[in-house]
Protein backbone atom coordinates (compact mmCIF):
# COMPACT_ATOMS: atom_id res chain seq x y z
CA UNK A 1 0.00 0.00 0.00
CA UNK A 2 2.14 2.98 -1.32
CA UNK A 3 1.23 6.96 -0.49
CA UNK A 4 0.93 8.82 -3.49
CA UNK A 5 0.77 12.59 -4.10
CA UNK A 6 -2.94 13.19 -5.09
CA UNK A 7 -3.39 16.56 -7.78
CA UNK A 8 -6.32 17.80 -6.23
CA UNK A 9 -4.36 18.54 -2.66
CA UNK A 10 -5.54 15.67 -1.15
CA UNK A 11 -3.56 12.52 0.82
CA UNK A 12 -4.06 9.45 -1.47
CA UNK A 13 -3.07 6.10 -0.27
CA UNK A 14 -2.58 2.77 -3.21
CA UNK A 15 -6.36 1.28 -2.10
CA UNK A 16 -8.22 -2.09 -3.17
CA UNK A 17 -11.47 -0.41 -4.02
CA UNK A 18 -12.11 3.78 -4.75
CA UNK A 19 -15.77 3.48 -4.20
CA UNK A 20 -16.95 2.58 -0.76
CA UNK A 21 -17.75 5.54 1.12
CA UNK A 22 -15.59 5.47 4.17
CA UNK A 23 -18.26 5.52 7.64
CA UNK A 24 -18.47 7.74 9.96
CA UNK A 25 -16.96 6.13 13.08
CA UNK A 26 -15.49 6.51 16.13
CA UNK A 27 -12.29 5.62 14.94
CA UNK A 28 -11.74 6.67 11.27
CA UNK A 29 -8.28 5.70 10.97
CA UNK A 30 -9.54 1.48 11.52
CA UNK A 31 -12.37 2.40 8.78
CA UNK A 32 -9.37 3.35 6.80
CA UNK A 33 -7.27 0.39 7.24
CA UNK A 34 -10.58 -2.22 6.36
CA UNK A 35 -11.16 0.01 3.26
CA UNK A 36 -7.67 -0.74 1.89
CA UNK A 37 -7.76 -4.16 1.77
CA UNK A 38 -11.39 -4.71 0.83
CA UNK A 39 -10.44 -6.44 -2.79
CA UNK A 40 -7.52 -6.74 -4.84
CA UNK A 41 -7.29 -4.10 -6.90
CA UNK A 42 -4.69 -1.60 -6.73
CA UNK A 43 -6.40 1.83 -6.74
CA UNK A 44 -5.87 4.88 -5.32
CA UNK A 45 -7.91 5.44 -1.95
CA UNK A 46 -8.73 9.46 -1.54
CA UNK A 47 -8.69 11.12 1.71
CA UNK A 48 -10.48 14.57 1.18
CA UNK A 49 -9.71 17.72 3.32
CA UNK A 50 -13.25 17.07 5.02
CA UNK A 51 -12.10 13.49 5.89
CA UNK A 52 -9.20 14.50 7.25
CA UNK A 53 -10.78 17.23 9.41
CA UNK A 54 -12.80 13.99 10.71
CA UNK A 55 -9.72 11.97 11.97
CA UNK A 56 -8.47 15.26 13.62
CA UNK A 57 -11.38 16.03 15.53
CA UNK A 58 -12.39 12.24 16.46
CA UNK A 59 -8.85 10.81 16.67
CA UNK A 60 -7.02 13.68 18.53
CA UNK A 61 -9.81 16.00 19.70
CA UNK A 62 -8.55 19.28 17.52
CA UNK A 63 -11.73 20.72 16.33
CA UNK A 64 -10.36 23.07 13.37
CA UNK A 65 -13.56 25.24 13.15
CA UNK A 66 -12.14 26.71 16.65
CA UNK A 67 -8.92 27.64 15.47
CA UNK A 68 -7.20 29.86 13.31
CA UNK A 69 -7.78 29.71 9.43
CA UNK A 70 -3.81 28.89 9.47
CA UNK A 71 -3.44 27.26 12.60
CA UNK A 72 -6.12 24.58 10.79
CA UNK A 73 -4.14 24.67 7.28
CA UNK A 74 -0.86 23.41 9.24
CA UNK A 75 -2.52 20.50 10.84
CA UNK A 76 -4.23 19.51 7.53
CA UNK A 77 -0.81 19.95 5.91
CA UNK A 78 1.20 17.95 8.54
CA UNK A 79 -1.42 14.84 8.62
CA UNK A 80 -1.42 14.76 5.07
CA UNK A 81 2.37 14.69 4.91
CA UNK A 82 2.49 11.69 7.68
CA UNK A 83 -0.21 9.80 6.92
CA UNK A 84 1.61 8.87 3.43
CA UNK A 85 5.11 8.85 5.31
CA UNK A 86 4.04 6.04 8.30
CA UNK A 87 7.09 4.03 8.45
CA UNK A 88 4.85 1.13 9.10
CA UNK A 89 3.18 1.19 5.66
CA UNK A 90 4.78 -1.49 3.75
CA UNK A 91 4.82 -3.85 7.19
CA UNK A 92 0.81 -3.26 7.65
CA UNK A 93 0.73 -4.28 3.82
CA UNK A 94 2.63 -7.33 3.50
CA UNK A 95 1.79 -8.89 7.11
CA UNK A 96 -2.02 -7.93 6.34
CA UNK A 97 -2.02 -9.40 3.02
CA UNK A 98 -0.98 -13.25 4.56
CA UNK A 99 -3.47 -12.73 6.67
CA UNK A 100 -6.16 -12.35 4.03
CA UNK A 101 -4.89 -14.74 1.76
CA UNK A 102 -5.60 -17.26 5.01
CA UNK A 103 -8.85 -16.23 5.65
CA UNK A 104 -7.45 -15.11 9.62
CA UNK A 105 -10.27 -12.14 10.09
CA UNK A 106 -9.47 -12.54 13.64
CA UNK A 107 -6.05 -11.94 13.66
CA UNK A 108 -6.57 -9.56 11.05
CA UNK A 109 -8.45 -7.28 13.74
CA UNK A 110 -5.98 -7.89 16.05
CA UNK A 111 -3.35 -6.14 13.88
CA UNK A 112 -5.73 -3.15 12.70
CA UNK A 113 -5.87 -2.37 16.59
CA UNK A 114 -1.97 -2.69 17.14
CA UNK A 115 -1.34 -0.94 14.23
CA UNK A 116 -3.85 1.52 14.76
CA UNK A 117 -2.31 2.34 18.25
CA UNK A 118 1.38 3.04 16.67
CA UNK A 119 -0.16 5.01 13.83
CA UNK A 120 -2.39 7.42 16.05
CA UNK A 121 1.03 7.92 18.20
CA UNK A 122 2.93 8.60 15.39
CA UNK A 123 0.58 11.07 13.86
CA UNK A 124 0.41 12.47 17.76
CA UNK A 125 4.22 12.93 18.03
CA UNK A 126 3.90 14.94 14.50
CA UNK A 127 0.97 16.78 15.74
CA UNK A 128 2.42 18.00 19.06
CA UNK A 129 5.61 19.25 17.43
CA UNK A 130 3.63 21.35 14.84
CA UNK A 131 1.38 22.77 17.86
CA UNK A 132 3.96 25.48 19.02
CA UNK A 133 5.10 25.90 15.36
CA UNK A 134 1.43 26.65 14.62
CA UNK A 135 0.72 28.75 17.40
CA UNK A 136 3.58 31.33 17.01
CA UNK A 137 3.36 31.89 13.17
CA UNK A 138 -0.34 32.58 13.43
CA UNK A 139 1.22 35.07 16.61
CA UNK A 140 2.67 36.73 14.32
CA UNK A 141 0.21 36.61 11.54
CA UNK A 142 -1.81 38.70 14.39
CA UNK A 143 0.39 40.75 15.52
CA UNK A 144 1.18 42.04 11.72
CA UNK A 145 -2.42 42.54 11.29
CA UNK A 146 -2.55 44.74 14.27
CA UNK A 147 0.75 46.77 12.92
CA UNK A 148 -1.09 47.25 9.66
CA UNK A 149 -4.40 48.57 11.43
CA UNK A 150 -2.48 51.06 13.31
CA UNK A 151 -0.14 51.65 10.46
CA UNK A 152 -3.86 52.70 8.72
CA UNK A 153 -5.34 54.90 11.25
CA UNK A 154 -2.34 57.23 10.93
CA UNK A 155 -2.75 60.10 8.93
CA UNK A 156 -2.03 60.15 4.97
CA UNK A 157 0.74 62.93 5.36
CA UNK A 158 2.86 60.01 7.62
CA UNK A 159 2.55 57.24 4.75
CA UNK A 160 3.96 56.75 1.24
CA UNK A 161 1.86 55.24 -1.24
CA UNK A 162 2.71 53.79 -4.01
CA UNK A 163 1.07 52.94 -7.31
CA UNK A 164 2.57 51.04 -10.04
CA UNK A 165 1.46 51.76 -13.33
CA UNK A 166 2.26 50.20 -16.49
CA UNK A 167 1.41 52.46 -19.55
CA UNK A 168 3.12 54.11 -22.72
CA UNK A 169 4.26 57.17 -23.15
CA UNK A 170 1.25 58.67 -24.68
CA UNK A 171 -1.21 56.88 -22.31
CA UNK A 172 1.01 58.05 -18.85
CA UNK A 173 0.22 61.83 -20.09
CA UNK A 174 -3.12 61.76 -19.85
CA UNK A 175 -3.57 58.97 -17.93
CA UNK A 176 -5.54 60.03 -14.76
CA UNK A 177 -9.05 62.51 -15.11
CA UNK A 178 -8.57 65.37 -12.39
CA UNK A 179 -11.95 64.64 -11.25
CA UNK A 180 -13.56 61.07 -10.78
CA UNK A 181 -15.53 60.96 -14.43
CA UNK A 182 -19.21 60.12 -13.19
CA UNK A 183 -20.04 58.92 -16.66
CA UNK A 184 -17.12 55.91 -16.59
CA UNK A 185 -18.48 54.79 -12.77
CA UNK A 186 -16.58 57.85 -10.75
CA UNK A 187 -12.98 56.57 -12.05
CA UNK A 188 -9.90 58.34 -12.06
CA UNK A 189 -8.19 56.14 -14.76
CA UNK A 190 -8.74 57.27 -18.61
CA UNK A 191 -8.76 53.89 -19.89
CA UNK A 192 -10.53 55.18 -22.94
CA UNK A 193 -7.64 57.54 -24.29
CA UNK A 194 -6.45 57.00 -28.07
CA UNK A 195 -4.34 59.51 -29.62
CA UNK A 196 -5.43 62.03 -31.85
CA UNK A 197 -6.66 61.57 -35.47
CA UNK A 198 -6.04 64.85 -36.79
CA UNK A 199 -3.22 66.02 -39.07
CA UNK A 200 0.02 67.88 -37.08
CA UNK A 201 0.36 70.68 -39.07
CA UNK A 202 3.88 71.40 -36.86
CA UNK A 203 7.11 68.35 -37.49
CA UNK A 204 9.40 67.91 -35.08
CA UNK A 205 13.30 69.34 -35.67
CA UNK A 206 15.39 66.29 -35.95
CA UNK A 207 18.03 67.67 -33.94
CA UNK A 208 15.12 67.49 -30.88
CA UNK A 209 14.16 63.71 -32.07
CA UNK A 210 17.49 62.44 -31.39
CA UNK A 211 17.41 64.32 -28.14
CA UNK A 212 14.29 62.93 -27.36
CA UNK A 213 13.70 60.79 -24.01
CA UNK A 214 13.96 57.09 -24.80
CA UNK A 215 16.17 57.95 -27.51
CA UNK A 216 19.38 55.37 -28.41
CA UNK A 217 21.82 56.05 -31.07
CA UNK A 218 24.28 53.52 -31.85
CA UNK A 219 27.00 52.57 -34.44
CA UNK A 220 27.29 49.12 -34.67
CA UNK A 221 30.51 47.13 -36.02
CA UNK A 222 30.26 43.79 -38.01
CA UNK A 223 30.99 42.50 -34.61
CA UNK A 224 27.88 43.34 -33.41
CA UNK A 225 30.05 45.47 -30.83
CA UNK A 226 29.35 49.13 -30.47
CA UNK A 227 31.79 52.14 -32.04
CA UNK A 228 29.22 54.50 -30.43
CA UNK A 229 26.44 54.44 -28.52
CA UNK A 230 24.29 57.54 -26.71
CA UNK A 231 21.17 57.27 -24.87
CA UNK A 232 18.81 59.37 -23.10
CA UNK A 233 18.59 58.05 -19.91
CA UNK A 234 16.25 61.05 -17.92
CA UNK A 235 16.15 60.25 -14.56
CA UNK A 236 12.32 60.68 -13.62
CA UNK A 237 9.95 60.98 -10.51
CA UNK A 238 5.86 60.34 -10.52
CA UNK A 239 3.66 61.54 -7.85
CA UNK A 240 -0.22 61.27 -7.83
CA UNK A 241 -1.05 64.77 -6.30
CA UNK A 242 -4.50 66.30 -5.29
CA UNK A 243 -3.83 70.03 -5.61
CA UNK A 244 -7.42 70.80 -3.68
CA UNK A 245 -5.25 69.68 -0.50
CA UNK A 246 -1.78 69.25 -1.34
CA UNK A 247 0.63 72.08 -1.78
CA UNK A 248 3.75 70.78 -3.64
CA UNK A 249 7.28 72.19 -2.38
CA UNK A 250 9.57 71.64 -5.17
CA UNK A 251 12.67 73.11 -4.01
CA UNK A 252 15.51 73.99 -6.71
CA UNK A 253 18.00 70.93 -6.74
CA UNK A 254 21.11 71.74 -8.30
CA UNK A 255 22.46 68.80 -10.76
CA UNK A 256 25.82 68.60 -11.53
CA UNK A 257 26.70 68.78 -15.28
CA UNK A 258 29.95 67.49 -14.99
CA UNK A 259 30.89 64.17 -16.88
CA UNK A 260 30.60 61.80 -14.51
CA UNK A 261 32.43 57.88 -15.53
CA UNK A 262 30.92 54.44 -14.47
CA UNK A 263 32.32 51.09 -15.27
CA UNK A 264 35.75 52.33 -15.03
CA UNK A 265 38.71 50.01 -16.03
CA UNK A 266 42.24 51.23 -14.79
CA UNK A 267 44.01 48.44 -17.18
CA UNK A 268 42.55 49.94 -20.48
CA UNK A 269 44.52 52.22 -23.11
CA UNK A 270 42.73 55.79 -23.75
CA UNK A 271 41.52 56.81 -27.51
CA UNK A 272 41.41 60.21 -28.83
CA UNK A 273 37.83 61.55 -29.31
CA UNK A 274 39.58 63.30 -33.11
CA UNK A 275 39.98 59.19 -34.53
CA UNK A 276 36.44 58.72 -33.06
CA UNK A 277 35.32 62.27 -35.07
CA UNK A 278 37.47 60.87 -38.29
CA UNK A 279 35.53 57.70 -38.64
CA UNK A 280 32.34 59.88 -38.31
CA UNK A 281 33.50 62.31 -41.26
CA UNK A 282 34.45 59.04 -43.29
CA UNK A 283 31.23 57.71 -42.89
CA UNK A 284 28.94 60.86 -43.81
CA UNK A 285 31.06 60.55 -47.35
CA UNK A 286 29.81 57.39 -47.72
CA UNK A 287 26.19 57.91 -46.74
CA UNK A 288 24.84 61.87 -47.11
CA UNK A 289 21.25 60.80 -46.51
CA UNK A 290 22.05 60.63 -42.71
CA UNK A 291 24.84 63.74 -42.55
CA UNK A 292 22.61 65.34 -40.24
CA UNK A 293 22.61 62.69 -37.73
CA UNK A 294 26.80 62.52 -37.77
CA UNK A 295 27.16 65.68 -37.19
CA UNK A 296 24.54 65.72 -34.57
CA UNK A 297 27.11 62.31 -33.40
CA UNK A 298 30.33 64.61 -33.80
CA UNK A 299 28.37 67.38 -31.28
CA UNK A 300 28.00 64.98 -29.06
CA UNK A 301 31.61 63.85 -28.95
CA UNK A 302 33.24 67.04 -28.59
CA UNK A 303 31.39 67.54 -25.13
CA UNK A 304 33.10 64.29 -24.19
CA UNK A 305 36.83 64.63 -22.96
CA UNK A 306 40.03 64.74 -25.41
CA UNK A 307 40.60 60.75 -24.71
CA UNK A 308 38.37 58.27 -23.92
CA UNK A 309 38.45 54.70 -22.17
CA UNK A 310 36.60 52.57 -24.45
CA UNK A 311 33.79 50.94 -23.12
CA UNK A 312 33.31 53.39 -20.23
CA UNK A 313 29.77 55.36 -19.56
CA UNK A 314 30.43 59.01 -19.41
CA UNK A 315 26.98 60.22 -18.18
CA UNK A 316 26.23 64.16 -17.28
CA UNK A 317 23.36 66.21 -16.72
CA UNK A 318 22.09 68.47 -19.53
CA UNK A 319 20.70 71.19 -16.76
CA UNK A 320 21.14 72.87 -13.75
CA UNK A 321 18.27 72.23 -12.58
CA UNK A 322 14.86 69.95 -12.64
CA UNK A 323 12.10 70.46 -15.09
CA UNK A 324 8.63 69.51 -13.86
CA UNK A 325 5.04 69.47 -15.09
CA UNK A 326 1.59 68.05 -14.23
CA UNK A 327 -0.35 65.92 -16.52
CA UNK A 328 -4.13 65.35 -16.02
CA UNK A 329 -7.56 64.83 -18.24
CA UNK A 330 -10.94 67.22 -17.31
CA UNK A 331 -13.13 65.16 -17.50
CA UNK A 332 -15.86 68.10 -19.38
CA UNK A 333 -18.67 67.32 -17.09
CA UNK A 334 -20.46 68.37 -14.25
CA UNK A 335 -18.66 67.58 -10.87
CA UNK A 336 -20.76 66.61 -8.34
CA UNK A 337 -20.57 68.44 -4.60
CA UNK A 338 -18.85 65.36 -3.38
CA UNK A 339 -16.12 65.84 -5.89
CA UNK A 340 -15.49 69.55 -5.46
CA UNK A 341 -12.39 68.50 -3.13
CA UNK A 342 -10.61 66.49 -5.52
CA UNK A 343 -8.26 67.63 -8.49
CA UNK A 344 -5.91 64.91 -9.22
CA UNK A 345 -2.73 65.59 -11.32
CA UNK A 346 0.64 63.47 -12.11
CA UNK A 347 3.48 65.22 -10.94
CA UNK A 348 6.52 64.30 -13.41
CA UNK A 349 9.57 66.13 -12.40
CA UNK A 350 12.85 64.94 -14.60
CA UNK A 351 16.27 65.70 -14.38
CA UNK A 352 17.55 65.31 -17.99
CA UNK A 353 20.58 63.34 -18.16
CA UNK A 354 22.00 61.13 -21.41
CA UNK A 355 25.39 58.36 -21.77
CA UNK A 356 27.78 57.69 -24.42
CA UNK A 357 30.16 54.89 -24.44
CA UNK A 358 32.61 54.03 -26.99
CA UNK A 359 34.49 51.00 -28.45
CA UNK A 360 36.91 50.22 -29.98
CA UNK A 361 37.47 51.63 -34.20
CA UNK A 362 37.71 48.82 -36.66
CA UNK A 363 38.56 49.10 -40.39
CA UNK A 364 35.15 48.23 -41.09
CA UNK A 365 31.95 51.04 -41.63
CA UNK A 366 29.66 50.48 -38.78
CA UNK A 367 25.91 50.38 -39.43
CA UNK A 368 24.09 53.26 -37.85
CA UNK A 369 20.99 52.55 -35.60
CA UNK A 370 18.24 54.98 -34.27
CA UNK A 371 16.05 52.91 -31.52
CA UNK A 372 12.85 54.69 -30.03
CA UNK A 373 12.84 52.73 -26.46
CA UNK A 374 9.65 53.83 -25.35
CA UNK A 375 8.14 52.12 -28.85
CA UNK A 376 10.36 49.29 -29.13
CA UNK A 377 11.14 50.41 -32.75
CA UNK A 378 14.10 50.67 -34.93
CA UNK A 379 15.64 52.37 -37.84
CA UNK A 380 18.19 52.02 -40.02
CA UNK A 381 19.57 51.80 -43.64
CA UNK A 382 18.97 54.40 -46.27
CA UNK A 383 15.43 56.03 -45.51
CA UNK A 384 16.23 55.73 -41.72
CA UNK A 385 16.12 60.21 -41.39
CA UNK A 386 12.71 60.20 -42.91
CA UNK A 387 11.30 57.06 -41.16
CA UNK A 388 12.36 58.22 -37.89
CA UNK A 389 10.70 61.78 -38.54
CA UNK A 390 7.50 60.03 -39.53
CA UNK A 391 7.41 57.88 -36.32
CA UNK A 392 7.85 61.09 -34.33
CA UNK A 393 5.58 63.38 -35.63
CA UNK A 394 3.10 60.94 -35.38
CA UNK A 395 3.23 59.47 -32.55
CA UNK A 396 5.28 61.71 -29.84
CA UNK A 397 3.83 64.93 -30.87
CA UNK A 398 1.77 65.70 -28.09
CA UNK A 399 3.73 66.03 -24.83
CA UNK A 400 2.67 68.80 -22.53
CA UNK A 401 5.11 71.85 -21.70
CA UNK A 402 7.78 71.55 -19.12
CA UNK A 403 8.34 74.08 -16.43
CA UNK A 404 12.06 74.92 -14.61
CA UNK A 405 11.95 74.30 -10.68
CA UNK A 406 13.57 77.00 -10.47
CA UNK A 407 12.81 79.77 -12.40
CA UNK A 408 9.36 78.86 -13.42
CA UNK A 409 10.00 79.30 -16.76
CA UNK A 410 7.34 77.08 -19.00
CA UNK A 411 8.80 75.55 -22.11
CA UNK A 412 7.71 73.40 -24.69
CA UNK A 413 9.19 69.71 -25.00
CA UNK A 414 10.21 70.34 -28.50
CA UNK A 415 11.87 73.33 -27.87
CA UNK A 416 13.71 71.80 -24.89
CA UNK A 417 15.09 68.79 -26.52
CA UNK A 418 16.46 70.92 -29.89
CA UNK A 419 18.37 72.82 -27.15
CA UNK A 420 20.10 69.78 -25.49
CA UNK A 421 17.77 69.86 -22.40
CA UNK A 422 19.84 73.27 -21.68
CA UNK A 423 18.17 76.21 -20.88
CA UNK A 424 19.75 79.01 -18.49
CA UNK A 425 17.50 80.66 -15.81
Amino acid sequence: MNIEDSLNDVVAINSDDDDEEISNSDKPIIQLFKRLITNNSKQSTVLTNTQIVDILNKEFKVNLSELHDLEGDIYLTIMKKYLKDWPQWDEFDRVISSLKDKNKEAEMERIFETKYINLKNYLKVMLNSAQILAKETVQKVIDNKIELTKESNKESSDRTVVLEINASRNQLNQLFFRQPNMNLNNTVFNATYSLPTQIQLKTLPLEAILNWWGVHICLVNVTNTYVYKRETKHELKHVLVNKCITSRLNPSIVLDQNIQVSNYQRNTSKIDTSAYIELINKITSKSPESSDIYEFIKKDLKLLPQSVHPRVIYKRYTNKYSYIRYLYVNTHNDVSAEFKNIDLQLEEMMSPMYTTVLGQILDSTPSLIVECEPCSAKFTGQHLVNELKNHFNEQHQNEPDWKCTNCKKRITMSALAQNWWCHRC
